[in-house]
């Protein structure tokens, strides 16, 4: 037997609008979809289909085939949508965060980082969680302008105090 393709997440599920059965979705800002028509998800095991997608108030609203009543939309609310992997298309910088785990971060000079362990969302943009050969914890945001990911490794623009660790910086002379 296979194992089952790569998911990624596109949008969950929000709170009911109306009495149709329509619902607010939050697409995932990292992971363009359009929802459309026909759109295909499996959730558990049943699937849910795409039978409209409007834009209301600046919010994506989706009307789900089959479902028809505020009763039903509402029993929706927190469904987290997937397609498979292979059918999203990435921004050229972007890469899916599991295919980085267990990288070796270096800084620009060369010099160990520590170990990729695991990514964090964040407000204005996602972080590197590296472990530290210490066993501490360093947060890099993931953006550009300091992170380049190569084949093998990552390489992080050391700017001053970015790889600082509580703790790291010298005490106050006084």
């Amino acid at each position: 037997m296979t194992a089952p393709a790569p998911r990624a997440v596109v949008g969950v599920v929000g709170k009911p609008l109306g009495l149709k059965g329509e619902v607010f979705v939050r697409p995932d800002p990292d992971v363009a979809h359009d929802f459309v028509a026909g759109d295909e998800f499996v959730v558990g095991d049943h699937r849910l289909v795409v039978a409209a997608s409007r834009s209301h108030s600046g919010r994506l609203v989706v009307r789900f085939a089959g479902v028809d009543s505020r009763e039903e939309a509402e029993a929706l609310r927190g469904t987290v949508l997937e397609v498979e992997r292979d059918s999203v298309t990435l921004d050229d910088d972007a890469f899916w965060s599991d295919d980085l785990l267990g990288r070796e971060v270096v800084d620009d000079t060369g010099g160990l980082v520590g170990i990729l362990e695991s990514t964090m969302d964040g407000a204005a943009h996602d972080y590197l969680v590296v472990a530290r050969p210490d066993g501490a914890e360093v947060l890099i945001p993931a953006v550009a302008e300091l992170v380049d990911v190569q084949p093998d490794r990552i390489v992080v623009t050391a700017i001053p105090g970015l790889l600082d660790v509580e703790g790291d910086s010298p005490p106050d002379g006084g």
